[in-house]
């Protein structure tokens, strides 16, 4: 990360998806233009 982010979890899987949102399009303020859902998450402990 570059330092402006809190890190929250890690992938251990499925990083093409992580690529895939990383690729999106955002505006001048880094935001996406085009809006991107996680729709579920695991909570592996």
């Amino acid at each position: 990360m570059d330092g402006d982010y809190t890190v929250f979890g890690e992938v251990i899987s499925g990083m093409d998806v992580v690529d895939k949102i990383n690729a999106v399009e955002t505006d001048e303020g880094e935001w996406p233009v085009k809006s991107v859902y996680i729709k579920t998450v695991e909570i592996i402990k």
